[in-house]
C-alpha cells in the first residue's frame, strides 16, 4: 500500500472513531441509565452434617439465597444476626425445608453485621450444620 493511501485510511478511521465516540457520548448524556437496586446471590450447600455458603460475605440489601440439599436427609437454612457477644438476636429469615437432591430459593433482606447461617432441623446445628456470614 502506498504511503498516501495509508495516511488517507488512517484519517478516515480516526474520523469515524471520533464520530462514533461523539454519538455514544450524546446518547449517554441524553438518556442516563436507570439504576436498579443490586441483588446479591448466595448459594448454600447442605449435607450431613455441614453447611457451606458460596461466599463468606455479601453486601447489605436484598439477597437471593439458593439452598442446595446435597445430603440424604431434609435440610433448611436459617439466618439470624449475631450481637457483639456472638449470640443470635432478632428475627430469623429462612429458606424452608428442602428434600434430598433439591434446590429451594428464598429472598432475605440483611443489614450490615455478622450473621449465623444454620439448619434448624432438630439437632442439625449441634452436629455442625452452621456457618458465619458477614454483611457489609
Amino acid at each position: 500500500m502506498r504511503p498516501r493511501r495509508v495516511l488517507t485510511l488512517l484519517v478516515l478511521v480516526a474520523g469515524l472513531t471520533g464520530a462514533l465516540c461523539g454519538w455514544a457520548g450524546a446518547t449517554a448524556a441524553a438518556a442516563p441509565p436507570a439504576r436498579a437496586a443490586a441483588v446479591t446471590h448466595l448459594l448454600v450447600y447442605a449435607q450431613e452434617w455441614s453447611l457451606w455458603p458460596s461466599r463468606s460475605w455479601v453486601p447489605a440489601g436484598t439477597i437471593i439465597v439458593e439452598l442446595w440439599n446435597r445430603g440424604q436427609d431434609a435440610h433448611d437454612v436459617t439466618v439470624r444476626r449475631l450481637n457483639s457477644h456472638g449470640r443470635m438476636v432478632g428475627r430469623a429469615q429462612a429458606v424452608g425445608v428442602t428434600q434430598s437432591g433439591q434446590i429451594r430459593t428464598g429472598r432475605w433482606h440483611l443489614g450490615p453485621g455478622k450473621y449465623e447461617l444454620y439448619c434448624s432441623m432438630p439437632g442439625h446445628m449441634k452436629l455442625g450444620m452452621h456457618a458465619r456470614l458477614t454483611v457489609r
